[in-house]
């Protein structure tokens, strides 16, 4: 109970205040007590909400009320402080190594605030995925990286991003750097599921072009059918990176295509 007043405490101070969190690290510790502290900062309050999220996330549930506050505060914190966010991203998103299973699957924080993306409590996971966008610096490619697009692709949407590109905040230009063992792996990574995948033979590679029209045909014919009874509804995206009804992202298409070439 301490431990919720005080998160409720603090999301009710100043972004711009939250620096009172970190403060200058002036004690030689034990080995234990330097792994809190980070570019000469104590970070002990931050490691303290850091396990208390986890503790949340672990309950189970009541996510609404007991973890979206300290998520909406950490997220604060990080927009606001670069240090603080690089010490958490540290914790949250270390450098990959192992690609093998999908980034929702296993026990680490971040599996679990994967999973949280795709929770069926819109505030819960919007909250959550916005937390890991802030950890990646509001970029779409990093944020892909550790999360692979189908769990970020609800973010994106609202966002306006799914044509790619980055959030409105500014930060840092610090480059992360990938892990050998993730640049040799990056090729075979499956985008959509952000893991790693062995190449699968394409069945396409066996067939006529005939039988390749066919099937394409078939395919439209099935599409067309679910729009005209209303079951889907095709989607494109417009060149700002916001969903658009697909008839509607063709003209406009075209329409720019029709410029470019008239100028």
């Amino acid at each position: 109970m301490q431990s919720s007043n005080a998160i409720n405490l603090l999301s009710n101070i100043p972004a711009s205040c939250l620096d009172v969190l970190i403060s200058p690290s002036t004690q030689e510790g034990t080995e234990e007590e330097t792994d809190i502290k980070y570019n000469g900062m104590n970070m002990d309050a931050i490691q303290v909400m850091l396990k208390f999220m986890e503790k949340r996330i672990d309950k189970g549930s009541s996510y609404r009320e007991g973890l979206t506050p300290v998520l909406s505060l950490l997220t604060r914190c990080c927009r606001s402080h670069r240090n603080i966010r690089k010490f958490i991203k540290a914790q949250v998103l270390p450098p990959l190594r192992d690609v093998s299973n999908r980034p929702e699957v296993g026990t680490t924080l971040r599996n679990k605030l994967v999973r949280l993306m795709t929770h069926v409590d819109l505030g819960v996971k919007q909250i959550a995925a916005e937390f890991l966008f802030v950890l990646c610096k509001e970029r779409v490619d990093n944020l892909l990286k550790y999360t692979g697009y189908g769990n970020a692709a609800g973010l994106l949407a609202a966002r306006g991003l799914l044509a790619g590109g980055r959030g409105e905040n500014w930060y840092s230009d610090d480059e992360d750097t990938d892990t050998e063992e993730y640049k040799s792996a990056k090729p075979n990574i499956n985008l959509i599921t952000g893991h790693l995948e062995e190449p699968m033979p394409n069945p396409m590679d066996e067939m006529t072009e005939e039988q390749k029209e066919y099937e394409a045909m078939k395919l439209v014919n099935m599409f067309d059918k679910l729009s005209r009874d209303q079951v889907i509804t095709p989607m494109g995206v417009r060149p700002d990176g916001t969903l658009t009804p697909l008839e509607e992202a063709v003209s406009q298409y075209q329409a720019n295509e029709q410029d470019s070439s008239d100028s």
